[in-house]
């Protein structure tokens, strides 16, 4: 139904000044999105006010819904945006303001003049018309208008001030009848009328439009009321953030107080604690010296003695006659015979002290513990979305039967790692369906949690059936990022189609950890993320640069370069981190370099590769190139010689493990290619082979052997 309110508008209100208000006005005159005060503000059903051009600007070309950019609660008007009424109170303010401004130059338009230009210097009190002075003058004038009350714009002004902006109110009329009043209320076409209009609704409830009003107020009394109730709790709680945002800011203070005072009182103590070793050291010096001057001392006496006598001795021989010399030489070469012979005492001769004076000052022990003077401690909640398990195999993969351990990092809202325990961690593990989905008639199993007091947490989970599962864990009941975790106990299927294999024979991980697996009996290469995910596929069934036929190997250097053994076709691949073909080498016969269906491939710690040549029962080195260096090994079955040999690695101490297929042992040899020892025989008993394909050392050193037919 069409609204049939005249609408107040103040489009004739000019301000030199610009428009702007003070932001701390405790209702906004500022429209939300033209920023500018609101011209014909418009009330949404979210009860959000904007101009009525914005809330035009909101309409969307493909729906008739308005969504308000304030809190998105959408409204369809029925018959335009003229439907959204008034908002009378902004008006009323703006009316207020627009008074208020005429202090500082602005001006109403007449409300009776059809040009803009016209200043309103009154007011009708009947009409509620603003009016310059050529329209008051003739408003006085006409017989109609004769008795009207007409106050100035500086009367009505004290009257905003004694009332407030009721002062401004305007009467309602209604657009069918001109000039007619709004004086009842038609209840069921909520629809206010004039007398005229009460004819078409004679058949309807109606009644006096102050009654009307009043009911309404009664129900607003009562909305308002429950409103307020409801938000109670709110208002309390932004109360509290207030109040803690301004404890936050005494807290700060009162820290950066308390660590200045303490930062400042470790400075004297270090100020203290130098000067105390700069008195040791002065009375260091000052031992030292005055034993060094005592020995000094002794020495020069004991000296003495021995210069009087060779200084005399000397003059004698330069200055004596033969006489004198005669007369002076047996005394003098007695006593010097005795001082050769006299002996020193040994303990005066050594120095008593030397000159060694050393400062220690454990500075990396005395940094380590600088490192971890002070904490701050903030009490901020763990936010569990901030929060994550650290990525680590146990995350990407469940063996049965084995205890996988995770560790949970804790975080705040402002993703800093939290210092402290005392969460409530809460970790579920359910197995899923054969086709990897969620399945809730499984039974959930708990996992352990230990609390680390450090803000981390250790998570237990083992798993008793195959396949893969869902590991949720929560922080104070809410998930933690990537919550739940998919824990693959494998991946993949029967088939052709890409994610599928026929006889998948080996894999590795690249530099990324992506999983590269020859699907071997597809005469492709897939490769997966760590969680199983399909990413892409190398190659196709063929003889030509980087197609296949049965590839089993494959290996990746330290540049992401990637090796595959293309068994039926006697060579060896190599393709870029991005599986496009670079080079191949090989070739099918039995001359060294040459290939004799190859299987196995590893790098060893100078990037050279070595291929198990299954058919000509050696090993094949060659550079990173492709060029061939030597090779080892040959058919037969002691220690060094070999029968189909098929998977190779490398230890970590630079050996080389071989699956020894037809022999059902691994044989070790030296980083030259010099046999060790070997170990294993054929045999479905703990510790015996049948036809091992595959071979590997585990971070612990211990070595894993694929026992194919056991």
């Amino acid at each position: 139904m069409e609204n049939i309110l005249d609408s107040y508008r103040i489009d004739g209100y000019q301000n030199t000044n610009g428009l702007s208000i003070k932001a701390n006005e405790e209702i906004s005159l500022i429209c939300n999105i033209c920023k500018k005060r609101f011209n014909t503000p418009r009330l949404l059903p979210c009860l959000h006010t904007f101009c009525h051009k914005c809330v035009e600007g909101l309409k969307s070309i493909n729906s008739s819904t308005i969504a308000c950019p304030l809190c998105q609660k959408e409204a369809k008007p029925m018959n335009g945006t003229t439907t959204f009424p008034i908002n009378f109170v902004i008006n009323n303010l703006l009316n207020v303001k627009a008074l208020q401004d005429t202090k500082r130059g602005s001006f109403f338009c007449c409300d009776s003049c059809e040009t803009e230009d016209s200043a309103a210097k009154y007011r009708c009190d009947q009409c509620l018309q603003f009016l310059c002075d050529f329209c008051a003058q003739a408003h006085r004038r006409m017989s109609v208008t004769r008795y009207h009350v007409i106050v100035s714009i500086e009367e009505l002004l004290n009257r905003v001030e004694l009332s407030g902006p009721v002062a401004l109110q305007r009467p309602y009329f209604c657009k069918r009848h001109k000039g007619e009043p709004f004086r009842y209320y038609c209840q069921g076409c909520q629809e206010q009328l004039c007398r005229e209009c009460v004819e078409q609704h004679r058949t309807h409830a109606t009644t006096l439009l102050e009654e009307a009003a009043t009911q309404t107020k009664r129900s607003i009394i009562q909305a308002l009321k429950k409103a307020q109730v409801n938000s109670k709790p709110v208002v309390n709680s932004l109360l509290t953030v207030k109040s803690t945002m301004k404890d936050v800011d005494k807290s700060v203070t009162h820290v950066n107080n308390v660590i200045k005072k303490t930062f400042d009182r470790l400075i004297e103590l270090l100020q203290l604690r130098a000067r105390e070793l700069f008195n040791e050291v002065e009375v260091i010096r000052t031992t030292k010296t005055k034993l060094l001057q005592r020995q000094q001392q002794q020495i020069e006496t004991s000296l003495q003695t021995t210069v009087t006598g060779c200084t005399l001795a000397e003059h004698v021989l330069k200055e004596g006659s033969s006489v004198e010399i005669l007369n002076l030489g047996p005394h003098i070469i007695n006593r010097l015979e005795e001082l050769a012979i006299q002996k020193y005492n040994k303990a005066i001769l050594q120095p008593q002290e030397d000159s060694h004076i050393e400062f220690t000052n454990e500075d990396d022990i005395f940094q380590q513990s600088l490192n971890r003077f002070g904490r701050i401690n903030s009490n901020a909640k763990t936010c569990p979305s901030a929060s994550s398990i650290v990525d680590c195999p146990a995350l990407h993969y469940c063996p049965t039967g084995k205890r996988m351990a995770l560790t949970l990092i804790t975080r705040d809202s402002v993703n800093t790692p939290r210092r402290t325990g005392g969460d409530k961690v809460q970790g579920t593990l359910r197995r899923l369906d054969s086709n990897n989905k969620r399945n809730d008639s499984t039974k959930e199993s708990k996992a352990e949690i230990t609390d680390n007091r450090d803000g981390t947490y250790t998570i237990v989970y083992s798993t008793w059936n195959s396949g893969s599962h869902l590991l949720n864990v929560t922080v104070n009941g809410a998930p933690i990022a990537g919550s739940p975790v998919k824990l693959l106990h494998s991946f993949g299927s029967s088939g052709s189609n890409l994610g599928q294999f026929n006889s998948p024979h080996c894999l590795t991980l690249d530099i990324d950890g992506n999983v590269i697996v020859s699907d071997t009996n597809n005469h492709r290469v897939q490769v997966f993320s760590r969680k199983g995910v399909f990413i892409k596929s190398i190659g196709s069934s063929g003889v030509e640069p980087g197609e296949f036929h049965h590839p089993h190997g494959i290996a990746v250097d330290k540049d992401g370069k990637i090796f595959v053994v293309d068994s039926g076709n006697y060579r060896i691949q190599v393709f870029s981190p991005d599986g496009e073909h670079l080079y191949h080498f090989g070739g099918k016969g039995n001359n060294p370099g040459q290939l004799g269906f190859p299987w196995g491939i590893v790098l060893d710690h100078s990037s050279n590769i070595l291929i198990t040549d299954y058919k000509n029962h050696r090993i094949q080195v060659f550079d990173r190139n492709g060029k061939y260096r030597y090779l080892f090994g040959s058919r037969g079955n002691d220690t060094g010689r070999l029968n189909n040999p098929t998977g190779i690695t490398i230890a970590p101490g630079g050996q080389i493990m071989v699956a020894d297929r037809s022999n059902h042992a691994v044989q070790i040899f030296a980083a030259d290619g010099m046999p060790l020892h070997k170990f294993g025989s054929k045999g479905t008993d703990v510790s015996q082979l049948k036809f091992p394909g595959g071979v590997c050392v585990d971070n612990n050193n211990n070595v894993v052997v694929a026992d194919t037919f056991n």
